[in-house]
């Protein structure tokens, strides 16, 4: 048998090898090179997906992931219904990128009201996915390489992988527990920020500082004062603020959440995080925002169109119904914002006295749905591993879900690597749950006390057989009645020191209760004081100013017209004017302001047009929608520069006084009416008065922080100029003539003070004004007062020098030869006012 010639089987196969070999080294060689990017470096872990994972495999109760178990309220899930099975086919395409319009439009009109300034929809506002994208946003658009941002610890984990990924450096800055001596148990206010230690980490790097408030893990509401300390050194440093309050409607306890954006200086550097999936307790959705100056949010927008783009519609367009439902409940008892608090502070009370029971030591949280509870009681079931790399709570919380099915978060979690041993007995519990879920909890809680009890017993009598043993074999004799004492006295001594506890419990509540009267005496005793003071305070004297409608006739176009008025307002206010006066000098015989707008020319009402521009500038921007209808006159007026007078208050501004509208709500029998004040609470007032009405309130003090109203008392509105001295804008009357000016002053003794301004008169800088209660400055119109003399049916003069007490040239040697009366009332009450300020120093019976 011949073989053929060629390479033999074993030379094919071992090429073949050689080949493989040289193909397999070609391309480890390729390989070699890394392929993820630098900044992924260091923040592959994640606790998220190693403690779901366990949840998933041993837990019975999960209380660790920040979820409800419970479902959305039913008219959001209705809102999404209606979305997913209208008409409106749109829904299931692409929307605006940077925000379905109707929910940014919402958005917008819901924190007005909270911020207390106008937003933008298109600017101020932008919707992503989730908080967690809005962060990563806000992450990516404003640090840069080598910036430092300032994090507070403990913090939500996502943020310094976040900022490292955008180049930035994170430095830390603790919050430090002060545990409260009296024995009471931790709360999250008792974790505080070292003001010197925060002041510390500021510098020429640092770009920004991210808040949390209220803050995750702990439940901290950082308070006014702690929000100040940060507002001034941002300010001081030019930092930006990322403030994350995707639980700003989750407070207890009577907690108030202040917007760090809503202080001083504060606004333009802030960009405020939320989410409806806390909002609204629907996760799943994914539906987030960020509102904030259009100068940083049309940054983030250049990321949100250069990598999601988008977000779903529909979700958007559920999220928006609900908004809207809230904002027309603002504040009422049915808000799904008031209801959804109390309901998970009740959950919270039941998860605290669980923990508190079983011997763990939960920190009250102030906000959030997360509770942080210390675990060193229970450090003996789960010994420390000396020089181990994982934190204890770690260790502690994956035993505990391994071998009691309860599934809880490290709090190591939240702090960065270099301070992750530095609080290692606590973990977090969300409470988010349905009371079956608390119970279950409770229950495994309850089980593993009863076997920690039974064990300890056992230990003691395994000791107790120990002693005997010795005893019977002659060592450290002891009666054996001594022995069983021994095993009683422990009980006993428990028995005792829980009722020496209760007594100390009891003696602190006294205590307290005495400590509460004393400063309810104080405080009474403070305001009587605060009262006699005021009466030094109090401003006697009044400021009219009468001018005719007919100025408004030399305007060319409505927008003119209105901006004419809201001149003659600004003048007015800035020089406390308490009376407008608006009076016809062309016989158009008007005395209310319902008439209706009949166009530009002499014929236009122009005396209505000014006196209601005039009255819709006073009204304080919250009461406006109960007062002034939509109307022509109107169309131009929400443009003018508002008069930012001390009676036009932002939603959180402490003051003593507010103007409010008394609501149309049933109240008990012998009980004041409610009233609107622009507040977050509504005040009951001492009065049943009939719904509509615009009131001053004086607002009692002090105030129950935990009441639902606030109680104040209806007070005339001169007083808080008569008493306290405090400009309270003015009042607009219409006069049908000139004379009717004088004739129908709304003051007993009528106007002790009456000046008339014209080119005609005297120097304003000689003139010494005697003392008054009621003064009165005449301005003419393009005729001047002569005008208005001619007219008059009621005058048989023609000088109009002779209806006045000082007949006044305010600007002599002026270089024009008219000045327009705006102008005018700014130059005359300018000059006017130190001569008025001389004069009502002087005693009126001098």
């Amino acid at each position: 048998m011949l073989r053929r010639a060629g390479p033999s089987l074993r030379h094919v196969l071992l090429e073949r090898n050689i080949r493989a070999g040289h193909s397999s080294c070609s391309r480890e060689a390729k390989m070699s090179r890394p392929v993820q990017a630098r900044r992924l470096e260091g923040i592959d872990k994640n606790i998220w997906v190693e403690f779901v994972k366990l949840a998933t495999t041993y837990s019975k109760v999960n209380l660790g992931q920040g979820f409800p178990d419970f479902p959305a309220p039913e008219f959001l899930r209705e809102a999404l219904m209606r979305a997913l099975s209208g008409g409106n086919h749109m829904l299931h395409q692409y929307t605006r990128a940077f925000g379905h319009p109707p929910l940014v439009k919402v958005l917008a009109q819901f924190f007005e009201k909270l911020l207390g300034r106008e937003l933008d929809p298109m600017t101020n506002v932008m919707v992503t996915v989730g908080a967690y994208q809005a962060l990563f946003c806000s992450f990516q658009a404003l640090v840069d390489e080598g910036d430092e941002v300032i994090i507070i610890e403990p913090f939500f984990d996502c943020y310094e992988p976040m900022v490292k990924m955008a180049g930035g450096t994170p430095v830390f800055v603790p919050l430090r527990p002060n545990p409260p001596k009296d024995g009471k148990l931790m709360s999250s206010a008792d974790w505080q920020l070292d003001p010197a230690e925060l002041a510390s980490k500021f510098s020429e790097r640092t770009k920004a500082i991210v808040l949390n408030t209220p803050n995750n893990p702990l439940g901290k509401v950082f308070s006014r004062g702690e929000l100040g300390l940060i507002a001034e050194l941002c300010v001081k440093h030019d930092v930006l603020c990322i403030s994350d309050e995707v639980y700003e409607w989750l407070v207890y306890d009577g907690k108030q959440h202040i917007r760090i954006a809503s202080l001083q200086g504060m606004w333009e550097r802030t960009v405020i995080i939320g989410s409806a999936g806390k909002t609204f307790s629907a996760t799943g959705w994914k539906v987030g925002w960020v509102v904030g100056p259009d100068r940083l949010l049309q940054h983030l927008r250049t990321v949100h169109q250069n990598s999601v783009y988008h977000c779903a519609t529909i979700a958007q367009e559920a999220v928006a119904q609900g908004f809207q439902r809230e904002l027309t409940l603002y504040g009422k008892p049915e808000s799904y914002f008031v209801q959804l608090p109390k309901e998970l502070q009740q959950k919270r009370d039941w998860l605290v006295q669980s923990l508190d029971g079983v011997g763990m030591k939960p920190i009250i949280p102030e906000g959030t749905y997360y509770l942080v509870a210390d675990i060193s009681p229970f450090k003996s079931d789960v010994p420390d591993v000396p020089n181990s790399d994982e934190p204890y709570d770690s260790r502690f919380a994956k035993w505990m879900v391994k071998n009691k099915g309860l599934a809880a978060i490290p709090l190591s979690a939240f702090y960065s690597e270099a301070h992750k041993n530095n609080y290692t007995n606590f973990i977090r519990f969300c409470f988010a749950k349905e009371e079956a879920t608390l119970k279950a909890a409770s229950d495994i809680l309850q089980k593993w006390k009863q076997e920690k009890t039974t064990n300890q017993q056992r230990g003691g009598a395994a000791g107790s057989a120990g002693k005997m043993a010795d005893t019977e074999s002659g060592v450290g004799k002891r009666p054996r009645g001594a022995q069983v004492e021994d095993r009683k006295v422990d009980w006993r001594r428990w028995k005792q020191e829980r009722k020496a506890e209760t007594k100390k419990w009891k003696e602190i509540k006294l205590l307290k209760k005495l400590d509460k009267q004393r400063m309810r005496e104080l405080a009474e005793q403070e305001a009587q004081a605060q009262e006699e003071q005021k009466e030094d305070r109090g401003r006697p004297h009044t400021l009219s100013v009468a001018l005719p409608g007919s100025i408004l006739n030399n305007a060319q176009s409505p927008a003119l017209r209105s901006y004419l008025a809201g001149q003659i307002a600004r003048a007015c206010a800035i020089f406390c004017v308490d009376e407008i006066v608006v009076f016809d000098e062309h016989g158009e015989d008007v005395k209310s302001v319902e008439g209706d707008f009949e166009g530009i020319g002499k014929k236009g009402k122009a005396c209505v047009q000014l006196a209601r521009i005039l009255q819709y500038l006073e009204c304080p921007q919250y009461l406006r929608k109960s007062f002034f209808p939509k109307h022509e006159d109107l169309q131009f007026a929400g443009l003018l520069n508002p008069l930012d007078s001390p009676h036009h208050m932002r939603m959180d501004e402490d003051s003593e006084y507010r103007e409010g509208v008394v609501l149309d709500r049933p109240t008990k029998p012998g009980r004041g009416s409610f009233v609107n004040c622009g507040m977050r609470k509504e005040v009951q007032i001492d009065k049943q008065l009939n719904p509509g009405l615009r009131v001053t309130v004086r607002l009692k003090e002090p105030q129950n922080p935990e009441a639902k109203v606030r109680k104040g008392t209806v007070v005339s509105s001169q007083h808080p100029r008569a008493v306290s001295g405090l400009y309270w804008g003015y009042s607009v009357r219409l006069a049908s003539c000139l004379s009717a000016v004088f004739s129908e002053c709304p003051f007993k003794e009528g106007y002790d003070l009456s000046i008339g301004t014209s080119e005609r008169g005297s120097s304003v800088d000689q003139v010494t004004l005697p003392s008054f209660r009621h003064a009165l400055v005449v301005f003419g119109g393009l005729e001047g007062l002569e005008a208005g003399v001619d007219v008059d049916p009621n005058l048989e003069v023609t000088d109009p020098s002779v209806l006045f007490d000082f007949y006044l040239n305010t600007c002599p040697s002026q270089g024009s030869r008219t000045i327009r009366t705006e102008e005018a009332l700014l130059i005359s009450l300018s000059a006017l006012r130190p001569h008025i300020e001389e004069a009502v120093k002087t005693p009126k019976d001098t």
